[in-house]
């Protein structure tokens, strides 16, 4: 019975290693790794997210440029512009 119970952990291990969920319990198991982790993680969606709309604002820009810009929108643009001067 002992050695039945020692190859199904030894099994078992196996299998943690080979799925990647020894990982995950270490992580369970300390919080401050997993603490930083997800300030990692945070940072680095917040940047990338960030990062992306950039990207997309300047090609929505580039859009409106090459097709003749868009008429409302200078228009909008201009009457802020002279309400901003206007004191």
């Amino acid at each position: 019975m002992s050695k039945k119970i020692t190859t199904s952990a030894g099994n078992t291990k196996k299998v943690l290693d080979s799925t990647g969920l020894d990982a995950i319990s270490e992580l369970l198991n300390s919080p401050a790794k997993l603490f930083w982790l997800n300030i990692r993680t945070g940072f680095t969606r917040g940047v990338a997210g960030v990062f992306g709309a950039a990207v997309a604002i300047v090609i929505i820009g580039f859009l409106v440029a090459q097709f003749g810009g868009a008429p409302l929108i200078g228009e909008f643009l201009q009457k802020i512009g002279a309400a901003a001067q206007v004191k």
